[in-house]
Order: structure tokens, then sequence, then C-alpha cells
């Protein structure tokens, strides 16, 4: 696709797209229409060269929807809807692995972005990973064995959690019953299928299997997402700009620059009830020999780590 106000470059085929040509600060109705668009399309784009002070960034932020009150770090003199991530000199990044946030929520954060300002001499990259592709990715009969499944999903402590949370709020989280969603959404902008799956410590059962069975599934299609030809790394530079699709992805901060400092502002867009994951067969009626639900769901056969 070719935009009116930018450049857009894929960054590989899957996933993500460099914008060019634009200036943040500066940005028209169209302009903005066209940097949503894009965003469906190629779920993270990526923003270089971008100088924005805290006000101008939370701006930005609203092009994609209405910025929330961060439950980060909150910096002073910046608006409630900036947060830092902050890892100070000697302390080291625990959050290394695939993830999604706010999947154990009803309603999963759609939109994320981040905003590079402390950056280590080295490393600190950062990975995404499209789901859509990765549910693409699956042949035909393991599409058909995982639709209509559902998985449960909670709140699991991580580094983070003593950032954002009083103790309390985080054991009410944990505790809390856990929100079921379907293993096979479709994405309403674009009519895609995507897996819905997220990290184990997230991402704990499936509805309708017995648990061995059921996570030995989720192992594999959590180590399936993680393909490279679903994926692309970006290395940060200072003022890169990026905002991504969190519910049709799963990102991985690279741990590697300890003792290093680093710091990305981080904005979080509120989610609404046309982000809740529906199945892909709710609105159809079901067909074919896994029609309904029960225990006797099988395990997808062949999924490669």
């Amino acid at each position: 696709m070719t935009y009116s106000h930018f450049d857009a470059r894929p960054i590989v085929p899957a996933i993500g797209a460099e914008i060019s040509g634009i200036d943040l600060r500066q940005t028209d109705a169209e302009a903005q229409a066209e940097l949503r668009a894009v965003l469906v399309d190629r779920k993270v784009l990526v923003f270089r060269d971008q100088d924005l002070s805290p006000h101008q960034y939370a701006a930005f932020l609203r092009i994609f929807g209405t910025p929330v009150k961060e439950d980060m770090v909150v910096d002073e003199n910046h608006p409630p809807e900036v947060g830092a991530i902050h890892i100070q000199a000697n302390e080291q990044q625990r959050i290394n692995f695939w993830h999604m946030d706010h999947s154990f929520r009803e309603l999963p954060t759609r939109v994320l972005s981040l905003y590079a300002k402390i950056l280590p001499p080295v490393g600190g990259d950062t990975l995404f990973t499209s789901l859509e592709a990765a549910y693409d990715g699956l042949s035909d009969v393991q599409k058909e064995q995982i639709e209509g499944l559902h998985c449960h999903h909670r709140m699991t402590p991580t580094q983070n959690t003593k950032r954002r949370y009083t103790a309390e709020q985080a054991a009410a989280m944990e505790n809390a019953p856990p929100i079921r969603h379907p293993l096979v959404p479709r994405n309403p902008e674009n009519g895609r299928r995507y897996l819905f799956v997220n990290v184990p410590i997230y991402c704990r059962a499936i509805v309708e299997m017995p648990a061995a069975e059921g996570d030995a599934l989720l192992r594999d299609l959590y180590h399936h997402v993680q393909r490279p030809e679903f994926h692309l790394r970006l290395t940060w530079q200072p003022n890169t700009v990026v905002v991504w699709e969190n519910n049709h992805t799963l990102h991985y901060p690279v741990a590697d620059y300890f003792p290093h400092e680093r710091k990305l502002w981080r904005g979080v867009i509120q989610a609404t009830e046309d982000d809740r994951p529906r199945a892909a067969t709710q609105d159809v009626a079901a067909t074919g020999p896994y029609h309904g639900e029960g225990p006797d769901r099988v395990a997808v056969p062949g999924l490669m780590r």
C-alpha cells in the first residue's frame, strides 16, 4: 500500500513498517487516518528521529485512541498518560520472554507505544511477532483442530508489578477468577484470524481439554508463534517511537545490556468493547467434526518447536 502523507517501508514480509517523511508533532486528520490504517496492516510502526516533548508524545498517542493514566512511574512534569519503563544502572531486566500485555483482562489493550529516551551503548533490542502471520503459518488440519477452543488467562506478578500496583492489588488480581478468551479470534479491522496465545504465566489452560493435553498444545503454539518467519527485531536509536497492536502481537524485550541504564517512555491506549477477542466462528454457524465443546478434543499433532 502507498500513503499520501508519509513513506512506509516494510521491515520484514510478515510484520512491521518503518515510517519516514512525517513529523509526529504536526499531523492532520488525513495523515492520522493513514497511520491507523498502516498500523492495522503492519502491526508495528517505527518512527526514527522524533523530537517530542512529553505533552507532544501524549498528543500523538491520541491518534490511536484515548491514552489512559499510566500505571508505570510518571516523571515529574509529565502528563499522567506518559509513564516510563526505566531499568536503572546495575539493575537486571527480568521480563525477557515473549508476551502480550494485559491478556488477563476482559478487554486486552489493543495499542501500546514506547519512545526511546536513554539507551545502553549496545543491546536492549525488542522483538515483535505477528499472531496473524503465526495463524496463517499453521496447516489447514491444525487450523481446523484449534477452531472453537478457548483459553483461561490470569495475571501473575512480574518485575514491573511492584512498580504498578500495591501488594494488595497484585494479590487480588492474581487470585481473581481466570478470564476466558478464544484461541482463534478474528481481527474485526481486517477480517484475519490470529492466534490468541501468551506466555504460560498468563495463558494458563485450554478450557475444553484435559490439563496435560491442553498444556502441551499451548506450549507448542507458544513456540510456533516465535518462528523467525513471523517476527522482526527492532534496534532502538535515540528518539525512536514505536507503536504496535499489542493484542495481535507478542513482544520480547532483550535483557542483554546489564549493567547499563535504559529508559523508554510508555503510552497505553484504552481498550474498548470493540477490542474484546471474539471467536472467528462466533457470527457463523459452526460446522464440521469439532463443533461444540468438550474434553474429547485432541492436541494438534505436528507443531514443531
